[in-house]
């Protein structure tokens, strides 16, 4: 299994609460045009990661890397926002990815996933199938674009580029505990009223707070 921030390897901080407002429906972390993302969804998949985590560690031989929850929320949410994006892309362009093509590409992962608490497979290959599906997605309608021989990053490329313009399109609300959405993209990162003073809060607004901040954090706010 890849490192712990790699996508589709880890499916990819602290108790995050609803937000009351914001434009967001009640539960949201996310909504991306008409389709709401949960903190049900984006917990069940941050566990996960926090899993896949520990897992990459045991494959490598390596100790493994202590993820605070609140990146492992951050990265289901990027992950699970990058799905709906490409498929209500893939809808748009009345593009569908082969179901042959995603149970090969969930199949590579299954040595990796059969590590994985039992409790925690499903979430894992449910987020890995979604995942796996949008970018194929991608690749298909970047290959009808360019034509001719491309590799599949090239194509990945292009389908992106290509959607990009579509996301435009699309009203796309997160909850600012997780972050924001510009660009077409999401950005992890607290986006709080209040300024964080001390150097140390100041680490803890950063997407990756730096092993320095990971070490002091308390049990409860780590992957386990």
């Amino acid at each position: 299994m890849a490192g712990r921030r790699t996508k589709l390897a880890a499916l990819a901080a602290g108790a995050m609460t609803v937000l009351a407002g914001c434009g967001l429906h009640p539960g949201a972390a996310a909504v991306v045009g008409s389709e709401t993302i949960s903190h049900d969804e984006v917990d069940d998949v941050a566990r996960a990661v926090c899993s896949a985590n520990l897992a990459s560690a045991q494959v490598s031989g390596q100790p493994a890397s202590q993820l605070p929850t609140r990146e492992a929320r951050q990265i289901a949410l990027d992950i699970l926002v990058e799905t709906e994006l490409s498929r209500q892309f893939g809808q748009q362009e009345g593009v569908e990815a082969s179901p042959q093509s995603v149970s090969q590409a969930v199949a590579q992962s299954e040595s990796g996933i059969s590590m994985l608490p039992a409790e925690r497979r499903e979430d894992f290959r449910t987020a890995l199938r979604d995942y796996a599906e949008g970018q194929i997605i991608l690749i298909e309608i970047g290959e009808e674009e360019l034509g001719g021989e491309v590799s599949d990053e090239e194509a990945v490329a292009e389908g992106t580029r290509l959607r990009s313009e579509y996301v435009d399109t699309l009203d796309v609300e997160i909850d600012p505990r997780y972050g924001t959405f510009e660009d077409g993209v999401y950005k992890p990162g607290a986006a709080d009223l209040s300024v964080p003073a001390s150097a140390r809060a100041r680490a803890g607004e950063r997407a990756e707070a730096g092993e320095a901040f990971v070490s002091g954090l308390p049990a409860s706010q780590l992957c386990s």
